[in-house]
């Protein structure tokens, strides 16, 4: 028995399941993510490339399919990207600068979807557009949830050590009032 290559139908199949399971591509009808695919060029990094810089205009959007990046704003944060997941959806649909850097931490692989083709996709059909639409202010809203969640966390962090600070500036007190009996 011989192992054979998947054929490309099958590949092409995988990689459309693939692409469904990408919340920006949610519910997308076959004949456009048919044509996405066809249009799309596929992108290797190696580590520690660039897939874009802060402040370059939007070049479209990114898939990763094989790898892994990180994103890091203003030098400080670093937000990992796991496949199969999409970088750079807000920047296509708004067209603005990146605001932010995003970088391979190791060899990767990414499917590029140019401005150009991400703004047929949006004229093709108002339903497209609609759907595509709705699945980025989605994935805003999920971002914004648990950035909201993160600051509900750290504020109730900081009101756990300004107790303990409190705290510990009692007890260090009243052990210099025993001291000084």
């Amino acid at each position: 028995m011989t192992n054979r290559a998947p054929s490309a139908k099958a590949q092409e199949q995988a990689l459309l399941q693939k692409l469904l399971q990408v919340p920006v591509f949610t519910r997308l009808p076959a004949p456009y993510l048919q044509l996405l695919l066809k249009s799309a060029k596929p992108k290797a990094l190696k580590e520690g490339e660039a897939v874009w810089s802060q402040g370059e205009a939007s070049k479209g959007l990114y898939v990763l399919l094989k790898g892994q990046l990180k994103i890091v704003a203003e030098g400080k944060y670093d937000h990992p990207v796991h496949p199969i997941a999409a970088v750079g959806e807000v920047n296509a649909l708004t067209r603005l600068p990146y605001a932010d850097q995003v970088l391979a931490v190791e060899s990767s692989v990414l499917l590029e979807v140019a401005q150009p083709l991400f703004e047929q996709l949006l004229l093709a059909n108002t339903n497209v557009c609609q759907l595509l639409c709705r699945n980025i202010i989605n994935l805003i809203s999920d971002k914004l949830q648990a950035a909201n969640e993160r600051i509900s966390q750290a504020e109730g962090d900081r009101l756990g050590l300004a107790q303990r600070i409190k705290d510990a500036e009692a007890e260090v007190n009243a052990l210099r009032i025993i001291k000084l009996r």
